[in-house]
């Protein structure tokens, strides 16, 4: 049986995981806590030490007594995490325990976002209900290397098909509240604490977006930005996806949140547009509506001389009904752009109060957009110039446009008068050079401590942990 509760060992279990994957909150602990884990690192430096000053005699007693000593600190340190854990539990298990949203206005999404605000009770409780949410229903984000690799792979065959590319209109913003919490409701195996925090969660939400007065019926999203909701979405998607898959001639179909793209197998009785019309049916049966305009019907059985299919940041050409390459969309060169003005603008601001950190910062940024890179924590896999674009091949001619795009932005914002050595280095960088010889930036590196050099106040709202998370906190 799952164990749904949100106890002291489910809490300790979350903070193994999470410390692992390098998400630690100092705050979140205490002083004994946190004097004990430097305690704890001086004495296994000291064993080290130690053991590697040569061999050590049978009679000699000092190793079993810094052994000792090691285990006596790990014990108090663990009665100390214990008792704070404890505490946690208390708090979400009491009667008043909520969420507290915030809400903030995300510039590059132009959406709304809300965060749950930063405690530690609030943020063991969601990782815990995201984890009773995923094993009581099964949801997961679907792989979007994959879709894109199976797509290509699909149009590659050359086959008669008839092709839809679609997605959802503000998705996260029209989802039916009354429908997905029946779903929840509905299911006899996930915990009623965990329906309860469900239940808060909205309610939250809905104090913050004004739809406290409506009905439930009414009431619409799920908070963009809160870590559950990603499981939400998924879960809400399921009706969605088992009706379109059960389509006769539906061959397939992928999705990735609410992008979406389907093949059919051509039937002559019906033209290009039933297939959009069936489509939009079943999307508007759960209370959603189609983005019309972002919705393509393709047909690759008509001789249509010129085509392309442009999905997950990627764009398959067809000419003549024969697929011909895949190149970069249009929005991805421009994030790519958008990106390095970034990391300009932010040097020239930090270069007036840090100037030998900006330096520093700003060329392992150009290093990290130009190459790929090993992720160990938070995240792990490898990304990159290369493994975030692996579809596209080695001639493509948007790895010389980014190129172009960094020499340009570089001339506009380093001119050569000014920063002549500067701007000779940087235009060594290359993204068609990272994606052909899939040039590697070790980020993990601790040689390279890379500062954080954002305002105090981003600063005391959250805490980098490592390289990565500094490297990438401009675009965030």
């Amino acid at each position: 049986m799952l164990d749904q509760s949100f106890s002291l060992d489910n809490f300790k279990i979350i903070f193994e995981i999470e410390n692992r994957k390098g998400n630690f909150e100092s705050e979140f602990y205490s002083e004994e806590f946190h004097r004990l884990s430097s305690e704890l690192k001086r004495k296994r430096r000291e064993i080290k030490d130690y053991k590697s000053r040569g061999v050590i005699s049978d009679d000699d007693d000092s190793l079993e007594n810094l052994y000792n000593e090691k285990e006596g600190i790990e014990e108090n340190k663990n009665e100390e995490l214990e008792i704070t854990l404890h505490g946690l539990v208390e708090t979400v298990n009491s009667k008043g325990f909520k969420f507290n949203f915030y809400k903030f206005h995300h510039e590059d999404s132009g959406k709304d976002v809300f965060p749950v605000k930063k405690d530690a009770a609030s943020f063991y409780t969601m990782k815990q209900l995201q984890y009773n949410i995923n094993r009581t229903f099964g949801v997961k984000q679907s792989n979007r290397y994959l879709i894109t690799k199976q797509v290509q792979r699909l149009l590659k065959d050359n086959f008669p098909k008839i092709v839809l590319r679609t997605d959802i209109k503000g998705f996260y913003e029209s989802v039916s509240q009354e429908k997905l919490l029946n779903q929840i409701n509905d299911n006899q195996l996930l915990s009623p604490k965990s329906k309860a925090l469900i239940k808060n969660l909205f309610y939250s939400y809905n104090e913050l977006t004004d739809q406290l007065e409506k009905p439930l019926s009414e009431r619409k999203g799920i908070p963009r930005g809160a870590g559950v909701s990603a499981y939400l979405s998924e879960l809400f998607m399921r009706e969605i996806d088992n009706q379109i898959k059960r389509i006769d001639n539906v061959y397939y179909y992928g999705r990735y949140v609410d992008d979406i793209i389907i093949f059919f197998v051509p039937n002559w009785k019906m033209n290009i547009n039933d297939y959009k019309n069936i489509i939009n049916k079943i999307i508007e049966s759960v209370k959603l509506k189609m983005n019309l305009s972002k919705t393509f019907p393709y047909d690759l059985e008509k001789n249509i001389s010129l085509m392309n299919i442009e999905f997950l940041g990627y764009v398959f050409e067809m000419k003549e009904l024969k697929y011909s390459r895949t190149y970069l969309s249009k929005n991805k060169k421009e994030k790519y752009a958008s990106r390095i003005e970034k990391i300009f603008d932010v040097f020239k601001k930090q270069l007036n109060f840090a100037p030998k950190e900006a330096y520093k910062l700003l060329i392992h940024r150009i290093n990290y957009l130009t190459k790929n890179t090993r992720l160990h924590k938070p995240k792990k896999g490898l990304v990159g110039i290369y493994y975030s674009n692996s579809l596209i091949e080695n001639d493509c001619e948007d790895l010389v446009f980014l190129d172009n795009e960094l020499h340009r932005i570089i001339d506009e914002k380093l001119p050569v008068l000014s920063f002549s050595n500067l701007n000779e280095k940087l235009k060594t960088y290359s993204f068609k050079d990272g994606f052909i010889n899939k040039r590697f930036f070790n980020i993990n590196s601790k040689k390279k401590h890379i500062a954080d050099l954002r305002p105090e106040v981003l600063k005391e709202a959250k805490k980098l942990h490592n390289n990565f998370e500094r490297i990438i906190s401009i675009w965030k």
